[in-house]
């Protein structure tokens, strides 16, 4: 996901390149993606039993995650 996020990133960055107005809109924009990307985004290694782990940090303490309900 970080790969494809950075991918994105330099997409938008090329589109851009060559703006001289709107800065502070695309500003902006930028850092509602870096917001989105540092909180949203989760990189789990696949783990030798099969399963996906995440070791949390310090600052992730006493968080939660909400996993998606399936619907029967």
């Amino acid at each position: 996901m970080l790969k494809a996020s950075a991918s994105e990133i330099r997409k938008k960055f090329e589109e851009n390149r060559h703006v001289v107005s709107d800065i502070p809109r695309l500003l902006e924009e930028a850092r509602e993606a870096t917001q989105f990307i540092s909180t949203m985004i989760v990189q789990a290694k696949l783990n030798e039993r099969g399963g996906y782990e995440v070791k949390a940090s310090q600052e992730h303490a006493g968080a939660t995650l909400e996993l998606p309900t399936k619907s029967v």
